[in-house]
């Protein structure tokens, strides 16, 4: 039996990733998959056992980088509410536009029976205990309108995902090219604040 490589498998998950969640290909095959890493489809036998297999690696690292996140800015850091929340804006809309069928593939596996991993609900139940202290603050400051953490977590998503998932629609409706697309999406990240915290 051949040792396992690092930098093939690696070649394998980059190349699945951006496969399901760049191209939106999430019901690629693995002869797809192996064609475009250039291996042998044995490999990802090989290395993943089958494509169901791989598809979860890849899921769960790229859902990974979302939680990582989450549990540095608001589970160490010390940086002021709106200074946590505009950080994270920014981040997270700049990883749905590095995966923009990321969440389309969550909705989808949802409304189609599928349960979201119990450790994606165990850090939002956390998160949103988190924010609850700091958004009461921020309600009693005057910052923020009256509202629950889960209105206001809703709010933020919402806010920063919407226009990516709906990036076809968008471009079309207002007659934008990729560059004004991007451009429009980037002036989000500041307005997305002005939104979510009174000045």
């Amino acid at each position: 039996m051949p040792v396992k490589d690092a930098q093939t498998e690696k070649l394998i998950k980059d190349t699945a990733m951006r496969i399901f969640f760049v191209e939106g290909n999430i019901h690629a095959k693995t002869q797809e998959i192996a064609d475009a890493a250039g291996v042998n489809r044995g490999l990802i036998y090989y290395y993943f056992k089958n494509r169901d297999h791989l598809f979860d690696v890849v899921f769960t690292e790229a859902m990974s980088v979302v939680q990582n996140r989450i549990k540095e800015l608001f589970f160490s850091s010390k940086l002021e509410f709106r200074e946590k929340m505009g950080q994270f804006i920014e981040f997270f809309i700049d990883n749905n536009l590095k995966y923009p069928y990321l969440e389309i593939f969550l909705i989808t596996e949802v409304n189609v029976g599928h349960h979201v991993p119990h450790q994606e609900k165990a850090q939002i139940t956390k998160l949103t205990a988190s924010i609850e202290g700091e958004l009461k603050e921020e309600i009693r400051k005057g910052s923020v309108p009256q509202m629950s953490a889960r209105q206001f977590i809703i709010n933020m998503i919402s806010l920063c995902v919407y226009p990516i998932l709906s990036k076809p629609l968008l471009k079309e409706l207002m007659q934008l090219d990729e560059k004004g697309y991007l451009a429009l999406v980037k002036d989000r990240k500041q307005l997305i604040l002005k939104v979510l915290f009174r000045d």
